[in-house]
């Protein structure tokens, strides 16, 4: 999974751009949740999950197909840039594994009372 971190200059809110510019003016970005953190794109399978860490965007890039990691990720850091040019200090790309969910401990069967 790529994680990518949005860092604004001073004074900036980056997840608060982000928001305003995909709900008022983008085309092919759109949210596919209510609490708008999951962004989609237009042309693409899979969704990239958008937090806020005090004014840093966190997104996490999460394709349907492995092969497309490279599209969702390319796409959105251009349009980021494109943007938001003169209100970002930096973009960072981190490259993290994908875990596997820990497994479910079962039950142990209730014991019969006599």
């Amino acid at each position: 999974m790529i994680q990518i971190q949005v860092v604004p200059r001073a004074g900036v809110d980056a997840y608060v751009l982000l928001r305003a510019k995909v709900l008022h003016e983008a085309t092919t970005w759109y949210w596919s949740n209510k609490a708008r953190t999951r962004l989609r794109h237009l042309q693409s399978a899979g969704h990239i999950d958008v937090a806020n860490a005090g004014g840093v965007l966190v997104a996490r890039v999460r394709p349907k197909d492995p092969r497309d990691i490279f599209y969702l990720a390319e796409k959105f850091m251009g349009r980021l840039v494109a943007w938001f040019e003169a209100e970002l200090a930096a973009i960072h790309l981190q490259f993290l594994d994908d875990a596997a969910p820990p497994k479910r401990r079962k039950r142990a069967p209730a014991k019969r009372r006599r």
